[in-house]
């Protein structure tokens, strides 16, 4: 028997682009590459059917660079690098595909949407942990890959020096979507000593090729246990949706409540940070320029006045799907200069039920969420205090600078927006808060509703006051610059204690928007929950106060 390389499994749709999968070539996509096909070849309970990209003996990319020192003698043998995919049928009545891919290129045979997402995930997590061995050592995992939304997504591979459990990777269970993860089987002998698991499944078995369609049952049998539930389950609260079908669902229904003007969970928010101070005013698709030059400004994002505009200009029946995500949302400065520039479906955010599940849009992305995990993020939210702190409304064209001078004046607040502080503990200034109250509200404030602007807020609050419950030279700055800030009224000074006790500081998330009679929990994008329930815990946890602010604007 041939050695058997490591496998890549794939499980393919049975149906993709809403159509059934009858034909092996309709999981595939040639692209411009010239591919050979072998079989279809029938085998024990299966048929099989090569696919490799024909190739020929090529100089390596980097040969030449070399012969540019060494000569045109160097001897550099030409390298050729296939790619292959092998697709089985094990289904007796209708196609039951799985596509086991080979090379570098192997997997970008594949069409998009055409394998279903996180399959190998589910099956190596069940083969790894599964309950029919409650006694098995739990450190049996060798990597883990991730990604954070916040301000910036953020992906990351933990990999352990051996085997591990869970907890070792430092991946937080609340921000944190797992990807991938590589583990220990519980029974080596029909898995093998290692397993891999994201959309495909990584295996190294000894096996025969007559023995791929026995091999694709016991993936599918594997992948059917809910083992991983009993401690992983939470993976499944929040998932991204990656079925054509459900998605294009999800995409026909936001195009009804625009077309209905039924938008109230549904708004425009920036998908990115953005710099405020530069930002004027938005433009939409078809206003006119003498327009823009006039009284027609849009200050903040707002949903309902695209809807409007577009049923101004006739527009409204065309936008479908590809409208959205050809025609683009413009932020510019006060001499109309754009300064960022997206599509209007990338500003999407917003919660929608649709046959009983719910859908969460955020930066050009579809989510399904559980509806209990929803519910338990929104109580949290409920549950947080209002500040006491009296902040005076505004109106919605007030900058956050200007905001944060006439709270100060307003409220009687110390004014430290901009005010940064460095430590040679940190490579980025630190802003400790934007207002501080002498009662020790250290306050943060931020404009509008976007979720990484929000991620931004809430992550900036946390960090501030860690480090001032932590770092004895970041509180000694901090405590030089509110006194060079305060200059004539020490009642500022909140931190004359030689010892610093957090439960005498209170953080103050205050969020600038037009709220329309909506709860935080009502108006906070999805993600932003996510976050703030994590930085609310933390904090917390360290003893100090938390609590939101809902400013109006006007």
């Amino acid at each position: 028997m041939a050695a058997v390389p490591p496998l890549t499994c794939y499980r393919i749709r049975r149906r993709i682009d809403g159509r059934a999968v009858k034909e092996f070539e309709d999981a595939l996509e040639f692209g411009n590459s010239r591919v050979s096909s072998y079989g279809p070849i029938r085998g024990p309970g299966f048929v099989a059917q090569l696919f490799v990209t024909d190739t020929h003996p090529h100089e390596v990319r980097w040969g030449a660079f070399l012969k540019d020192g060494f000569g045109m003698e160097l001897d550099l043998a030409s390298a050729s690098s296939p790619a292959a995919v092998l697709l089985v049928d094990v289904g007796s009545r209708r196609r039951d595909l799985y596509a086991f891919t080979f090379g570098i290129g192997g997997r970008f045979l594949l069409r998009e949407g055409s394998y279903e997402r996180g399959y190998g995930l589910r099956t190596a997590l069940n083969l790894v942990y599964p309950r029919s061995a409650p006694d098995l050592d739990l450190a049996r995992l060798r990597a883990i890959d991730s990604k954070r939304r916040g301000a910036t997504t953020m992906r990351a591979r933990h990999q352990a020096s051996h085997a591990s459990t869970f907890e070792t990777f430092d991946v937080n269970r609340l921000r944190d979507e797992v990807n991938a993860a590589t583990g220990i089987p519980a029974d080596p002998d029909a898995w093998g000593r290692r397993i891999g698991g994201s959309d495909s499944l990584g295996l190294s078995v000894e096996i025969s090729f007559d023995q791929l369609g026995t091999l694709c049952r016991q993936i599918s049998a594997a992948h059917g246990r809910d083992d991983y539930q009993e401690r992983f389950g939470w993976i499944d609260f929040v998932r991204p949706v990656d079925d054509p079908n459900v998605l294009r669902g999800v995409e026909a229904e936001v195009v009804r409540k625009i077309h209905d003007d039924d938008i109230g969970n549904l708004d425009l928010a920036p998908p990115e940070i953005v710099d405020w101070e530069r930002v004027d005013s938005f433009h939409y698709p078809f206003e006119r320029r003498t327009e823009r030059a006039g009284p027609v400004t849009h200050p903040d994002l707002r949903l309902s006045d695209l809807v409007r505009l577009l049923q101004q200009r006739g527009k409204l029946e065309e936008a479908g799907i590809a409208f959205l995500r050809r025609h683009h949302i413009e932020a510019v400065d006060s001499g109309d200069r754009m300064v960022h520039r997206w599509t209007i479906w990338r500003s999407l955010v917003g919660e929608m039920e649709l046959r009983g599940r719910i859908f969460i849009l955020d930066e050009g992305e579809v989510f399904e969420v559980q509806a209990d995990y929803l519910a338990e993020l929104d109580q949290f939210i409920d549950r947080l205090p209002e500040a006491a702190v009296a902040l005076p409304s505004t109106p919605i064209s007030t900058t956050e600078q200007e905001y944060n001078h006439a709270a100060a004046s307003a409220a009687d607040l110390l004014l430290l927006d901009r005010r940064l502080v460095r430590i040679r503990s940190r490579t980025t200034p630190i802003e400790v808060c934007d207002l501080l109250s002498r009662d020790g509200e250290l306050i943060h404030v931020k404009r509008h509703l976007g979720s990484s602007d929000l991620s931004h807020l809430f992550a900036q609050g946390a960090i501030s006051a860690e480090l001032l419950q932590m770092n004895v030279e970041f509180r000694s700055s901090v405590r030089s610059l509110i006194r060079d800030s305060a200059g004539s009224r020490p009642e500022f000074d909140v931190l004359a204690d030689d010892v610093f006790d957090p439960q005498k500081f209170e953080v103050v998330y205050a969020i600038v928007e037009r709220w329309r009679d909506r709860s935080l929990a009502e108006a906070l994008p999805f993600f932003s929950k996510v976050n703030l329930r994590e930085f609310a815990s933390n904090l917390a946890s360290r003893d100090f106060r938390v609590s939101m602010k809902q400013v109006a604007a006007t």
